[in-house]
């Protein structure tokens, strides 16, 4: 099984200090399916390449523990990329639709193993600063 930064992304500084948290459509689409989010996971596998880049910066914008995300329970990589992923595809964040994480063992095949993004993604994709 693939650890959850395999599955759902990384977090890095940036060129220039700035934090991103790096993951893939298809990480965001394994994160949106374990909280419960069902809809939104078949349509943030669908999410360009070019696009991810300003989900990046906004989940890296959110990772700190002053987040003001809907929460009750702690931000973790995998909650941050999915509210990154309903912000882009909804325009804004809500509660998800659950808060503890689905079993793994029951995610639908289309979900598993998703690929990580390169380590030089953040350049391909000009994010120098």
């Amino acid at each position: 099984m693939a650890s959850a930064c395999a599955r759902f992304g990384s977090a890095r500084l940036g060129p220039v200090g700035r934090t991103r948290v790096i993951f893939s459509a298809e990480q965001a689409a394994a994160a949106l399916w374990t909280y419960g989010e069902d809809e939104l996971a078949d349509r943030a596998m669908l999410i360009a390449d070019s696009d991810l880049p300003s989900l990046w910066v906004w989940a890296g914008d959110h990772w700190r523990v002053d987040h003001d995300l809907p929460l009750k329970a702690r931000l973790i990589l995998d909650k941050i990329t999915a509210f990154a992923a309903m912000q882009f595809l909804e325009g804004g964040v809500r509660p998800l639709a659950q808060e503890r994480r689905r079993p793994a063992k029951v995610m639908p095949e289309r979900f598993r193993d998703a690929p990580p993004v390169p380590p030089n993604a953040e350049n391909q994709a000009g994010m120098q600063g």
